[in-house]
């Protein structure tokens, strides 16, 4: 199998089938055979459906999925796929509207699909960590106009945009 798809083309042609996108989870989850989500037992028995196994020493059912960001998810793993890869493609991310139109859903599925992709990622929102060291910065301006300042916080001297405040 593949690993990398050069377009999303080549993403649609490969996983044709839903079966087929399943196996890939698989081989990508699992390099030999099944291990147990939830005791970690290799003793695994498949179901003839080909998509359950059932844990030998736990008893629990399980799919490919669980543990993983498609877990609890009726969405086909077609669709998953090619948002992932959609994601990943562009470099300025894409939003829950663009992606519901590509994909043939609603918005509020496009929108869960993208906050588990994020939190895949490693995304997490978080933005407390703070930069250490020097952090080198291009032409910023940190300040508002000056008209739009309380009467008491205005100043006087404003040189080409950039703020001058003069010591009292």
């Amino acid at each position: 199998m593949t690993d990398s798809f050069n377009s999303l083309l080549d993403l649609v042609t490969y996983f044709d089938t839903e079966a087929k996108c399943l196996k890939y989870l698989e081989s990508k989850r699992w390099d030999v055979a099944p291990t147990c989500p939830h005791c970690g037992h290799s003793k695994i028995y498949r179901f003839s459906d080909g998509k359950r196994f059932k844990c030998a020493s736990c008893r629990e059912q399980f799919t490919a999925k669980a543990g993983t960001i498609l877990e609890d998810s009726k969405i086909p793993l077609r669709k998953w796929y090619i948002a992932i890869h959609l994601v990943t493609a562009h470099k300025k991310g894409i939003s829950s509207y663009q992606l519901a139109k590509d994909l043939g859903v609603t918005q509020k599925s496009a929108w869960f699909m993208l906050q588990r992709i994020r939190f895949g990622l490693g995304y997490n929102g978080d933005t407390s960590e703070r930069m250490e060291g020097t952090v080198e910065l291009d032409e910023t301006f940190v300040c508002g106009k000056n008209k739009n300042r309380h009467a008491d916080k205005k100043v006087k001297i404003l040189k080409g945009g950039a703020l001058t405040v003069k010591p009292h």
